[in-house]
């Protein structure tokens, strides 16, 4: 009986140890950084919902349908991808050489913040940067693209 009490007692020691060896990982990242890390989360679901069906899972769009994300010019443009998110494109693009003219539709039911999060989430996966995207950003560029 007291083995058993001994190997619980180990089994319990050893779950708190594990529990405070994990708080101590996540307590050392900022909350900058905790942050990007939910935005990308939270961004790739919302890619997943509005934006693969045309771009992929990869980035890597449609033949010669729809354009690619992964290795495009507009990562660059954190700005006039908001306005293109939420008020779609008409115009015809250049991306990686070839020409795309299908249009983009706009989704205007999605808030600033999930802009914000679908901008951090393509920025970060294909553009190689690695900061989030604000809900400032996103405000400021929805502002100017509505006064052109």
């Amino acid at each position: 009986m007291s083995c058993y009490n001994s190997n619980g007692l180990i089994s319990k020691l050893l779950k708190a140890l594990f529990l405070f060896a994990i708080a101590t990982l996540y307590s050392c990242q900022s909350s900058e950084q905790l942050k990007s890390e939910q935005y990308f989360v939270e961004g790739y679901q919302l890619y997943k919902t509005y934006c693969t069906n045309c771009h992929q899972d990869d980035g890597k769009g449609m033949a010669n349908l729809y354009p690619p994300l992964q290795g495009s010019s507009i990562l660059k443009n954190k700005e006039l991808m908001a306005c293109i998110i939420k008020n779609g494109m008409s115009d015809t693009i250049l991306v990686a050489g070839k020409k795309f003219s299908r249009p983009m539709p706009a989704n205007p039911k999605l808030t600033e913040l999930e802009i914000a999060e679908i901008v951090s989430f393509v920025t970060m996966k294909w553009g190689q940067d690695s900061t989030r995207t604000s809900i400032e950003l996103v405000q400021k560029s929805l502002a100017a693209c509505k006064d052109h």
